[in-house]
């Protein structure tokens, strides 16, 4: 069943309009009485039906409402610095969305290269990959900012930091029994400098390890994620 996203919901009906109504009308030549998921990108999702196809927009019947539909239990900030290559931030983001972030947040940090990001395109990203695996929720995109800053803004998360000097290789324990939301933070190209290790200490990090292998900044931060995923349970 394919899955679409509706900012246009009032009671039992959702109204599909622009891209999504195009895809459903002309692409997947869906009519009514087909069956269809609706999601409003925030978490829940409805099983629905197809009530009427126009030219401009498409009426869908809302049936049965899922809340947090293929959700983790707990929010999972990826916080990434910025790498030098665009098409692996795209990568990043299409696949952290398969795998349950919450939002992205890309950082400036000592040893970022690359200067810029290109946000917009990544929200298209998460977009798409969030229909394409089914979940309720649309990845927040930030802009960019200075890993400071994100460290101050994200307090009341529960703070860890992959690194690879870091003598635990270990998640950190009781995660299952932490309610707090998780910030994941992954260096660029070079990984983090020893002071900004330090720092993150001092703002409350737990400083892990992903193991031995030196591993790419954008396969670092999805390894990150599918382990503190698989410690959820």
């Amino acid at each position: 069943m394919n899955l679409f996203i509706s900012t246009s919901i009032s009671g039992d009906c959702a109204t599909l309009v622009s891209d999504e109504h195009h895809h459903l009308r002309k692409v997947l030549r869906s009519k009514p009485g087909d069956s269809v998921l609706i999601s409003n990108g925030e978490g829940s999702v409805w099983e629905a039906v197809i009530e009427s196809v126009g030219k401009d927009e498409t009426k869908c019947r809302l049936l049965i409402e899922h809340v947090n539909y293929h959700e983790p239990r707990v929010k999972i900030v990826l916080v990434q610095g910025i790498l030098k290559n665009h098409g692996k931030m795209d990568w990043l983001v299409e696949k952290g969305t398969e795998l349950g972030m919450t939002s992205f947040w890309p950082i400036h940090t000592e040893r970022t290269i690359a200067q810029s990001v290109k946000v917009d395109r990544l929200r298209k990203l998460a977009e798409t990959a969030m229909k394409q695996c089914l979940r309720g929720y649309v990845p927040r995109i930030e802009n960019p900012q200075h890993l400071s800053s994100a460290l101050g803004a994200l307090r009341e998360f529960r703070l860890i930091l992959f690194h690879e000097g870091a003598a635990d290789e270990c998640v950190p324990e009781r995660l299952e029994y932490d309610e707090r939301p998780l910030a994941l933070f992954i260096g660029p190209e070079g990984g983090f400098s020893t002071t900004e290790v330090e720092y993150a200490k001092k703002e409350g990090a737990d400083i892990v390890s992903l193991g031995k292998r030196r591993l790419r900044g954008e396969t670092a931060g999805l390894a990150a994620l599918t382990r503190i995923t698989s410690s959820l349970g």
